[in-house]
Order: structure tokens, then C-alpha cells, then sequence
């Protein structure tokens, strides 16, 4: 099984990426988040094979979040 995190702050789209993960044969959301720092309080714990990052988010940018969660995860 493929773990798969989504950070994205559109609740709309975040809701339904995980849908579509969870459907995916093989591939299971296993969290969901609406901006990085709440992700990176936790990710961590997670341990996610995948991460679905959106790059434009409000307070820290998803380029910024990925070059942090890189060094944690």
C-alpha cells in the first residue's frame, strides 16, 4: 500500500484528492491538511510514502513546507 498525505488549503479540493487516492487501487490517504504548519506538526508521525503539496498557500509557501518536510521525513 502506497500512503499518500495532501497538503492543500482549498477544503473543496483537499476533500476530493483524498477521495480520489482512496479509490485508487494500492493507495490510501492516510492525512490531510490545509497548510504546512499544521502539517508540519505531524507529518512526522505519518511517514507518508507520497506527499501532495499545493505550492501556493497562504503563510509558508509548499516550496518552502517541501524543503522543510524533507528534513523530517
Amino acid at each position: 500500500m502506497i500512503t499518500v498525505s495532501i497538503i492543500e488549503d482549498h477544503d473543496d479540493i483537499r476533500k476530493t484528492l483524498a477521495l480520489i487516492v482512496n479509490k485508487a487501487d494500492g493507495f490510501s490517504c492516510i492525512s490531510t491538511y490545509g497548510d504546512c504548519e499544521s502539517a508540519l506538526k505531524t507529518i512526522e508521525e505519518d511517514q507518508p510514502d507520497v506527499i501532495l503539496m499545493d505550492i501556493g498557500l497562504p503563510g509558508m509557501s509548499g516550496i518552502e513546507g517541501v524543503k522543510r518536510i524533507r528534513k523530517i521525513v
